[in-house]
């Protein structure tokens, strides 16, 4: 019993202790210069940017205002109404732009939306197919960099993904902003430094038709944008960081619909990385694929409050260890608290002081306490869909 409980103390700490170095390596690797000026550009030819949404009405047209202002003559835009019930697809053929009408609640999730559009888009092939959300804008020129980048390069190109908390929200919120910039552009630059890859984030990503005709994104995938990364990843296009071209949203302002979100992330890529992290590792390594690799082994970090949480929950083992007469787990333990707290110190000192000030500093635990709601019964049955969060107005609905 006593040799069980070291083994599963030291292997636990051990593997902890190596998540925790490669975060600290990617937040290291994340202050190099990024090259984006010399990524190649091209004119990007037609663009189609595709929009899922569900019940949108009341923020779908800021968004096809911007999108629309950064286009070209020629260029499209598809808004996918996905069983919708209110005026999204009128709003948004007022607007100008193409609309498909969706009905399927068999085959619910933005994986099945985003294949609708590219099946209806192989009739008129674009050049290149950009995707956003219902509630996503463009800072200026964002759209055009980072569909020219993907032309000149010929692979797909993710433009920097921020979530801002609303003006006047709760200090958790700020917590939230700087946990989404943490791994959005301290760990996804980071990333892109060391290994020239990165994450699809959710919107901003520019796609070649060539790369994008031959995968099949239909599929109730939660976090399809992790399956995304690692299809055109193993397919030989993995995803380039634009840390210029800036894509923004506001977190939901309700508190349920807070819960919902962070469920559906947080319970969706740990899901993912369970099942398909080891698999994706052991492909790039047969293949001597280092983007894969690299991509694999960063999927396999859970998010930054989830990680904080992990690292208390194997010190405490370790601690049971140690009371059984084995210091290694306990050291091992010791040596991840130190190089995560290290990662996360440095990543706010260097990017996120404005997102966190100091004052608000306090609400991290109130944040990780809020983090034991997303794996209750609610948040596991969010995470089975693909659920609207903004304000909390369509809880009962699949976006």
């Amino acid at each position: 019993m006593t040799v069980m409980i070291h083994l599963i103390a030291i292997s636990a700490a051990l593997l902890t202790c190596v998540m925790a170095a490669f975060l600290l390596l990617e937040v290291v690797a994340s202050l190099w210069p990024v090259r984006t000026k010399s990524f190649k550009r091209a004119t990007p030819g037609q663009i189609a940017v595709v929009i899922p949404a569900h019940n949108e009405e009341k923020i779908i047209a800021s968004t096809l205002k911007n999108v629309k202002g950064q286009l070209c003559d020629g260029d499209r835009i598809i808004v996918v109404a996905d069983n919708c019930t209110d005026q999204t697809a009128n709003i948004a053929t007022d607007l100008g732009a193409e609309c498909l009408i969706r009905n399927d609640h068999a085959h619910r999730g933005k994986g099945y939306a985003l294949q609708f559009a590219i099946e209806a888009l192989r009739r008129q092939p674009p050049d290149i197919v950009m995707f956003i959300d219902a509630d996503c804008l463009f800072a200026d020129g964002a759209l055009i960099l980072t569909a020219s980048i993907a032309a000149g390069e010929k692979r797909p190109a993710q433009a920097l993904y921020m979530m801002r908390a609303p003006n006047g929200a709760a200090a958790r919120q700020r917590v939230a902003e700087f946990a989404w910039l943490f791994i959005n552009q301290v760990r996804m630059r980071g990333l892109q430094n060391l290994f020239d890859v990165t994450r699809f984030t959710g919107a901003g990503l520019a796609v070649p038709w060539e790369a994008l005709s031959a995968i099949n994104m239909a599929s109730g995938e939660i976090v399809e944008d992790l399956a995304m990364t690692f299809e055109f990843t193993s397919r030989g296009n993995p995803p380039l960081l634009l840390v210029d071209a800036l894509i923004t949203s506001e977190f939901p302002q309700h508190g349920d619909a807070q819960m919902k979100q962070s469920a559906r992330w947080s319970i969706g890529s740990l899901t993912y990385a369970f099942r398909s992290g080891a698999a994706w590792l052991s492909h790039g390594l047969f293949k001597g694929r280092l983007q894969l690799v690299g991509a694999a082994i960063d999927l396999m970090i859970p998010p930054l409050a989830i990680f904080v949480l992990l690292v208390l929950a194997v010190a405490a083992l370790s601690v049971v260890s140690w009371l059984f007469g084995s210091a290694i787990a306990i050291m091992l333990a010791g040596l991840a608290a130190m190089q995560l707290i290290a990662a996360i110190t440095l990543g706010w000192v260097c990017y996120g002081r404005s997102a966190l000030p100091p004052a608000e500093l306090a609400a991290v635990a109130q944040f990780l306490g809020s983090k034991f709601l997303v794996f209750g019964a609610k948040g596991r049955a969010t995470a089975k869909t693909w659920t609207p969060t903004r304000g909390g107005e369509h809880d009962d609905h699949a976006e």
